[in-house]
């Protein structure tokens, strides 16, 4: 066995159709974005913090944006598929490579049924059968593994196929959650709410932060890498990629922050009497439409409840099977996992990997919110190691070869630190099964390569640090460690962490840059 996990077959990458512009990327990003998330996160982060759920869409938004910077900048200096789990690699070595890679696994066989779930839990409306109690029936979960099946054979026709066929899907999809911004604010609109809830941080400011993850925020913007993942089928991904990235990312800041609005000064002052905590709505915006005397509106939002999701699902299973084949192409997956199919030029086997774990998940949970609350953790984890990915690049080579120039390094530091403290507010409840999920991909390492090598170790040394503040702080641990000073304490650690990472990386680099043969150069140039 090799010394390190390296790239299988690079040459695959050429197989890869480039027909994607600018719209086709806006249009794939934003259909990656807005799926079950629009429908549900804005009333659980309400139920959770009340009006300071504005707060928590301040913070996951702010994250959002560096760490789509900082995606934004890696594929202009390394435009390829699959990248979220290369970059981590290249920048930082087979050890980093292995551990994200698993994260990114672990997401790329969860996303897609989170969304088929949440598709058949929206159509119980008109089909009560599918549903058991909170979770999908057997009849249910398998119309759900279904729509994996389904949604995965349109994928397997090519990107071109999928493009055209998601111009029409993201269309829809951009004009439905805007209308029901402007309608049920022009519908209802009552201040006197905040005070009638308990104030503006009724619960404090620590549930507001839980909210960021626990509430699916930082789910409901997973997928806004979705054009720089895909920067290896792009039409010059330099000018493409930033655009559709930026555009998509504005607009849904913009459209979270609507929605929110809506759940917080829409819904009848009545409801209240209980407290934010205590607001109970099925289908959440289209039952609020109905409390407002738009049960026309209702229905158009029960009937996209399942659209949109399934356009997500649509899109998510093609970028997911990106992360699959750059997960092979980083030598932590099988090598059959990185061929590139030579007449749809997609990575055909990723693809069908994917929906059968996904099948098995969904037949075993059949519960949205047991699938998508587990996500964001492995998201946030594999931003963080993006972050450290775009300093090392950057300060490996000229600024001028990246699209942030000398901006790269500050924002992939600030984008790791905010990672890390939004990792230690999902709670210890996640994080205690997450963690030593996630230490699989090191035991992996360890089967794969011949030697333990210190390049790299800081990433589990931020995993062992999350895991032991969880433990003793005061987001669901034991509360030995306070309030505030636990998310200062861990904002700390998180920047001394940035830093071994940094000069770690920047090692790495200095090795590659020393044993390169000619051609090992050509390609990391």
């Amino acid at each position: 066995m090799s010394e390190t996990l390296s790239a299988v077959s690079p040459d695959e990458d050429l197989r890869l159709r480039r027909g994607l512009g600018t719209t086709s990327l806006s249009l794939i990003t934003f259909s990656s974005v807005i799926g079950s998330g629009w429908l549900l996160a804005p009333y659980t982060a309400a139920k959770a913090a009340g009006p300071a759920a504005f707060l928590s869409w301040t913070i996951a938004s702010v994250a959002t944006a560096l760490v789509a910077l900082a995606f934004i900048d890696l594929a202009f200096r390394h435009p390829m598929s699959g990248g979220n789990v290369r970059w981590p690699q290249l920048a930082s070595g087979p050890l980093v490579g292995s551990l994200v890679g698993w994260a990114v696994f672990l997401q790329a066989v969860s996303a897609g049924p989170s969304e088929s779930t949440a598709v058949v839990q929206y159509a119980a409306k008109w089909l009560p059968w599918v549903m058991s109690g909170e979770s999908l029936s057997w009849p249910g979960r398998l119309i759900a593994a279904g729509l994996l099946v389904f949604f995965c054979a349109i994928n397997l026709f090519g990107i071109k196929m999928l493009a055209r066929v998601n111009n029409v899907v993201a269309t829809i999809k951009v004009v439905i959650p805007a209308l029901t911004v402007i309608l049920l604010l022009a519908s209802g609109f009552d201040t006197t709410n905040i005070a009638t809830g308990g104030g503006v941080a009724p619960y404090g400011v620590s549930a507001a932060l839980t909210a960021v993850v626990g509430g699916g925020l930082v789910y409901s913007f997973t997928g806004i890498n979705a054009a720089a993942v895909m920067s290896g089928e792009a039409k010059d991904p330099r000018r493409t990629v930033p655009r559709a990235t930026l555009i998509v990312l504005a607009g849904t800041i913009v459209l979270y922050m609507g929605l929110q609005a809506v759940m917080i000064f829409s819904l009848p002052n009545g409801l209240l009497g209980s407290g934010w905590h205590g607001i109970n709505l099925n289908s959440p915006l289209a039952s609020l439409a109905t409390l407002l005397g738009l049960s026309w509106f209702a229905t158009v939002l029960l009937a996209d409840a399942v659209f949109s999701p399934s356009g997500s699902l649509l899109i998510g299973i093609g970028v997911k099977g990106r992360y699959t084949y750059g997960a092979a192409q980083n030598g932590l997956l099988p090598a059959a996992l990185a061929k590139v199919d030579a007449r749809f030029g997609i990575p055909r086997r990723a693809l069908m990997l994917n929906v059968g774990i996904g099948s098995v998940i969904v037949l075993t949970f059949g519960n949205w919110k047991s699938i998508a609350s587990s996500l964001s953790f492995y998201y946030g984890l594999s931003y963080a190691a993006v972050s450290v990915a775009v300093t090392v690049l950057a300060a490996a080579t000229p600024p001028e070869q990246g699209w942030l120039r000398r901006w790269a390094i500050p924002v992939g530091f600030a984008s790791f630190v905010l990672s890390g403290l939004i990792l230690y507010w999902s709670t210890w409840e996640k994080i205690r099964v997450a963690v030593p999920l996630l230490l699989i991909g090191f035991l992996i390492y360890l089967v794969r390569t011949s030697r333990l090598r210190a390049v790299g170790g800081w990433l589990v040394g931020f995993l062992v640090m999350l895991a032991a503040l969880s433990a003793l702080g005061s987001f669901g641990g034991a509360g030995i460690v306070a309030a505030p000073y636990d998310s200062l304490l861990v904002g700390a650690l998180s920047a001394g962490i940035w830093w071994l990472a940094h000069r770690s990386g920047l090692r790495h680099q200095r090795s590659l840059a020393a044993t390169a043969t000619p051609q090992e150069a050509r390609s990391m140039a």
